[in-house]
């Protein structure tokens, strides 16, 4: 199920002036990555009202998410329901889970339509969220970098490819964000 031409493919970051994240390109083939996207694509996406710092908007990128019945997630002021699992989203979730271990009971879907979508610098360390489970981010469909940044330490961009799985242990000290991608 994984393809892996090299273990060189396989990027690990551990040190205290980098961020803890595993990095796996072509987590999925890039025949299954077209597949997951044109599926993911016609999940309900919306464009949620939410608040940062005291001000209320519509972010350019959408989201939709699956989970467990019994959960709901918090983030900017907004209160995000889940819809119940789906066969894409089942084999997602165990794909990822036998590669990680973890069991997961939710995932938030981004949209980025185009380069002018993106999400600022945040941290997941919300108390609801079980900081021993890694999170796990998959990308499908266009690159887009990922940057980390932590005082004191320089930033760390990281490119996330179609069809690759990205492991973050441990954000509470690391923000994130996904800047716009002009070209």
């Amino acid at each position: 199920m994984f393809h892996y031409k090299s273990i060189a493919q396989v990027v690990k970051l551990f040190v205290m002036s980098s961020p803890n994240i595993t990095y796996i390109s072509n987590f999925y083939s890039q025949e299954e990555s077209i597949e997951m996207f044109t599926k993911l694509s016609k999940c309900p996406f919306k464009q949620p009202i939410i608040k940062v710092w005291g001000k209320s908007y519509r972010p350019l990128r959408k989201s939709c998410s699956y989970g467990d019945m019994d959960l709901e997630y918090e983030y900017s002021g907004h209160c995000e329901l889940p819809l119940p699992w789906n066969r894409t989203m089942l084999k997602i979730k165990s794909d990822v889970e036998k590669k990680t271990g973890f069991e997961y009971n939710f995932v938030l879907l981004n949209f980025y339509e185009s380069g002018y979508a993106k999400i600022g610098a945040h941290k997941d360390d919300k108390p609801s969220l079980d900081q021993s489970v890694d999170i796990a981010r998959l990308s499908f469909g266009a690159c887009r970098d990922m940057i980390f940044s932590k005082k004191g330490c320089k930033s760390v961009r990281q490119a996330l490819e179609a069809g690759s799985l990205l492991l973050m242990h441990n954000q509470k000290e690391w923000t994130r964000d996904i800047p716009l991608k002009l070209v």
